[in-house]
């Protein structure tokens, strides 16, 4: 179950250069099944509160599925971080995690 997504993404989820970047990797190493998760820092005592990273999921993937909270990372401590929904490398707007 997906957690909600904090802020205003009216302009999109990604920032260009992050969303460039995600489309050059699912056109080099893409499968069909590849989706992008969206995790966000829902920590609310945090200073990098709202804060996002993605996760290419798959089944040639590292991760199958996408899990509840994203695993550690450059980023810091993944729980953290809460899957808030997939990412639509077309739009730039997030789908709501299924379940």
């Amino acid at each position: 179950m997906g957690a909600t997504l904090l802020g205003d993404h009216t302009e999109g989820v990604a920032s260009p250069d992050a969303l460039a970047a995600l489309c050059e990797r699912r056109d080099i190493f893409g499968k069909p099944d590849d989706r992008v998760a969206v995790y966000q820092n829902h920590t609310l005592d945090s200073a990098n509160t709202g804060h996002l990273v993605f996760l290419i999921v798959g089944s040639t993937r590292t991760f199958k599925e996408a899990p509840d909270r994203a695993p550690d990372g450059s980023y810091g401590i993944g729980w953290k971080y809460l899957h808030v929904g997939f990412l639509n490398l077309e739009t730039n707007q997030l789908e709501k995690a299924d379940g």
